[in-house]
This record gives C-alpha cells, structure tokens and sequence, in this order.
C-alpha cells in the first residue's frame, strides 16, 4: 500500500469486505445496472456493461475513490477500495449497492428445530 495516500481506513470500514459492487443508473427511471467493480485477489477490477460505457465507474477506476481528508483510495487496495465506494457519497442518478454473496450461516448460529436452550 502506498502511505502517501493517508493512514489506514478507519475500523469501520475494515468491519465487512465486500466482493462485488454494482454500480446502478438510476436517473432513467428504471435502474438500469452499468458497472461492475469486483475483488480479484487483492485488486479491484472494473467491467462496464453498457454499450456506450460509464464515465463516472472509469473515474474512480483510474483515479480512486474519495474518503475522508481528500484522501483517494485506489483498485490497487482491493477491498478498501470497494469499501471506499460503499461510503456515502452523494449521487444524483447513480446508486452503488454490495452484491456481495451472503456467507453461509455459522454452525453455531443456527438452532436445530425443537431444539431448547439450557437442554
């Protein structure tokens, strides 16, 4: 990681780490899903889905996401980089969500049926 950019990210946003982020255009009336960024072992990478691209996914591809303290984290720090766009950010007519898949439930999280507690 490259320590010009800033201090680590806060521990807030090292609580989850998100795999995929779509990246939703919303300003048509009918969200229509434009890109995607996505963890590829410890960087992010960008697939545009519409045919006449998205400029604002490009941006912050090759220029980083703004966080506190103009501060910009890049692809280059994988999940801190989908963290980063996972933050508020003030959109018009783009909205980003984590697609990221649900884990699996732990054993010890589940109740078996009829199972009763102090049994």
């Amino acid at each position: 990681m490259d320590h010009r950019l800033g201090p680590p990210l806060p521990l807030v946003m090292a609580a989850h780490t998100p795999i995929v982020v779509g990246l939703y255009d919303i300003g048509s009336g009918r969200p229509e899903r434009v890109a995607e960024f996505r963890l590829a072992g410890t960087r992010a990478e960008l697939t545009i889905l519409g045919p006449g691209g998205c400029r604002l996914a490009q941006e912050w591809f090759d220029h980083g996401v703004e966080i506190e303290q103009a501060r910009r984290v890049l692809p280059d720090d994988g999940p801190g980089f989908l963290r980063a766009l996972l933050q508020p950010i003030p959109l018009s007519y783009y909205q980003l969500v984590d697609e990221s898949p649900v884990p699996p439930a732990t054993p010890w999280s589940v109740t078996a049926p009829g199972a009763a507690a102090g049994r």
